[in-house]
C-alpha cells in the first residue's frame, strides 16, 4: 500500500476510533451521573483534572520527541526506543507522587469538595495516568509503522472493558473508588494489548543511553512547556470551579465539558494529516503553503460552525441523555468556543511546521494568567456559566493573537468567504428552536435518544446542504486537501 493510502487509512480509522470513544464516553458519563449523582461525579471530574496537571510533567514532551527521532534515525531506533522506555518509566514517578502527597495537605474544612475518599481516587487516578503514559509509548510504535488501525483496535478493546466494568459498578452499587477502578481496568487492558502487539514490529531492550537521554530531554523542554501551559489553559476552569463552588456544580460543568473535550479532539486528526505538508511547504514552497492554509482555514471554519450548531440545537436532549439537565446551558455556551479552538489549531500547527514553538510558550503563559483571573471573578458570581463564558473569551483571544501574529508577520491576506457559515448556522438554529423541546418530566430514555438523533440529523443536513448548495465551500476545495497519488512522500 502506498504512503498516501496508508495516511488516508490511518486517518479514517482514527476518526472511527474517536467516534466509538465519543459513544462510550457518553454512555460512561450517563451511567455514572445517574448512579453516583452529580455531586460525586463532580468529585471524579475534580480529581481527574487535578491529576491531569501532573501527568504532563511526567510526559515532558517525550512522546513527540520519540516519534520524531525514531522516524529520522532508523539505525538507532532500538536505542531510542529503549531509552525512551526507561525515561517513560522514571519521569512520571516524582510528579504523580507529588500529586498524591499534596492532596493530603488540602484542608477538608477549607475545601469541602475534597473529602477523604478523594485521596484514594487520586491515588488510583495516578496509577491510571502512569499506565496511560506507557500506552502512549506503544502508540508511538504503531504510528512509526503507520499501523494506527492496531492502536485503534487496542483502544476499542479498552473501551469495551471500561463499559463492562462501569456496568458492573452500577449493578453492584459501587461508589467513587469503584468507578475510578473501572477506568484503570480499561487503561490496563490497553497497556497489556500494546505491550503484546508492538513486539511484532520492534525489538528493543530497555536501557538508559545517558547522552541520548540528555539530548531527548533538552529537546522536549519547549514541547513540555507548551503542552503544560496549554493543559492548564484548558483545565484551570474546572480546577477553580472545584475549589470555589459545590461539587454538584462541578458535576454539571463536567458533563458539559466532557462533550466539548471529545469534540475538540477531531480537528486534530485533520490538521495532523496536513502537518507534514505544512512542514514541507514551509521550507520548499511558501507560496503554495499560503494556498493550502487558506483551504485548511475554510474547512476548519465551516466544520467548527457546523459542530457548534449541532451542540447548540442538541444540548437540551443531550444533557438529558447524559443525566444532567442543567448542563444544557453551559454546553451551549461552550459551543461558541468551538470555532476559535478549531481555527487556533490550524494556526498553531502552522507555527510548529515553521519550528517556532518557542513563541507559543509566552502566549500560553499570558492566556493562563488571563484565564485564572477571569475565572476567579466570574466563577464566584456565575458558577459554571462563568467558567464556560471565560472559555469562549480566552479561546477567542487566543485566535485573534495567533492570527494577528502569523498573518501580520507574513503579510498574508486571508479570505473570509467561509465565515458565511455563521449566518447560515444562526438561521438554522433559529428555525429549529423549539422544534424538539426537552419534553415533560418522565419522558422515556429512548424518546430522548430518538429526538436527539432526529434534530441532530436535521440541523447537520440543513447546514451541509446550504454550505454546498450556496458554494460556500466547493467540493473541489476538500478534494484539493487530500494527499494526491504521486505527491512526494512525507512521514507523519
Amino acid at each position: 500500500m502506498s504512503l498516501t493510502r496508508l495516511l488516508a487509512w490511518n486517518t479514517l480509522v482514527q476518526i472511527g476510533g474517536r467516534l466509538v470513544g465519543l459513544l462510550v464516553s457518553i454512555a460512561f458519563t450517563a451511567l455514572l451521573t445517574r448512579h453516583l449523582g452529580l455531586a460525586t461525579y463532580g468529585q471524579l471530574v475534580a480529581a481527574s483534572t487535578y491529576v491531569a496537571l501532573f501527568v504532563i510533567l511526567g510526559d515532558a514532551g517525550l512522546y513527540l520527541v520519540t516519534v520524531r527521532r525514531a522516524a529520522q534515525d532508523t539505525e538507532r531506533r532500538a536505542a531510542i526506543l529503549g531509552t525512551s522506555f526507561v525515561l517513560r518509566a522514571l519521569l512520571p514517578i516524582a510528579p504523580l507522587g507529588i500529586a498524591c502527597a499534596l492532596v493530603r495537605l488540602i484542608p477538608g474544612t477549607r475545601f469541602a469538595n475534597w473529602e477523604g475518599v478523594l485521596f484514594g481516587a487520586v491515588v488510583l487516578l495516578a496509577v491510571n495516568a502512569y499506565l496511560t503514559l506507557f500506552g502512549q509509548f506503544y502508540v508511538a510504535i504503531f504510528r512509526l509503522h503507520l499501523r494506527m488501525d492496531l492502536a485503534v483496535a487496542g483502544e476499542f478493546l479498552s473501551r469495551l472493558v471500561l463499559l463492562g466494568a462501569t456496568l458492573a459498578v452500577v449493578a453492584w452499587d459501587g461508589g467513587l473508588l469503584a468507578a475510578v477502578g473501572a477506568m484503570t481496568l480499561g487503561t490496563l487492558t490497553q497497556f497489556i494489548y500494546g505491550w503484546i502487539v508492538t513486539r511484532r514490529f520492534e525489538h528493543f531492550t530497555p536501557r538508559l543511553d545517558r547522552p541520548l537521554a540528555r539530548a531527548m530531554l533538552i529537546e522536549s523542554v519547549p514541547l513540555a512547556a507548551v503542552t503544560l501551559l496549554g493543559l492548564v489553559h484548558f483545565k484551570v476552569d474546572t480546577l477553580l470551579l472545584s475549589i470555589l463552588q459545590p461539587a454538584h456544580d462541578v458535576g454539571v460543568y463536567g458533563v458539559a465539558y466532557k462533550v466539548h473535550e471529545v469534540i475538540i479532539s477531531f480537528p486534530g486528526l485533520f490538521v495532523g494529516l496536513l502537518f507534514p505538508v505544512f512542514s514541507r511547504l514551509a521550507q520548499q514552497d511558501p507560496a503554495r503553503l499560503r494556498i493550502v492554509f487558506q483551504r485548511t482555514f475554510d474547512v476548519l471554519a465551516l466544520a467548527s460552525v457546523g459542530v457548534a450548531l449541532f451542540v447548540y440545537v442538541a444540548a437540551p436532549r443531550l444533557a438529558l441523555v447524559l443525566g444532567a439537565e442543567m448542563a444544557s446551558r453551559p454546553m451551549r455556551i461552550l459551543a461558541m468556543a468551538l470555532p476559535p479552538i478549531f481555527l487556533s489549531l490550524g494556526f498553531t500547527h502552522l507555527l510548529l511546521a515553521e519550528s517556532r514553538q518557542r513563541w507559543l510558550v509566552p502566549l500560553y503563559a499570558f492566556l493562563v494568567l488571563v484565564n485564572v483571573a477571569a475565572n476567579v471573578v466570574l466563577i464566584r458570581r456565575f458558577s459554571y456559566l462563568g467558567a464556560a463564558a471565560v472559555t469562549v473569551g480566552t479561546e477567542t483571544l487566543s485566535l485573534l493573537i495567533l492570527a494577528a501574529h502569523r498573518l501580520g508577520r507574513q503579510r498574508w491576506r486571508l479570505g473570509l468567504r467561509s465565515l458565511w457559515g455563521v449566518p447560515i448556522a444562526i438561521a438554522i438554529a433559529w428555525s429549529l428552536h423549539g422544534v424538539a423541546p426537552a419534553g415533560p418530566p418522565g419522558t422515556p430514555f429512548m424518546s430522548h435518544l430518538l429526538a436527539l438523533a432526529a434534530i441532530s440529523l436535521a440541523a447537520m443536513g440543513l447546514y451541509a446542504g446550504c454550505v454546498l448548495g450556496l458554494r460556500v465551500l466547493p467540493i473541489a476545495v476538500v478534494r484539493s486537501l487530500l494527499p494526491r497519488r504521486g505527491e512526494p512522500a512525507v512521514e507523519s
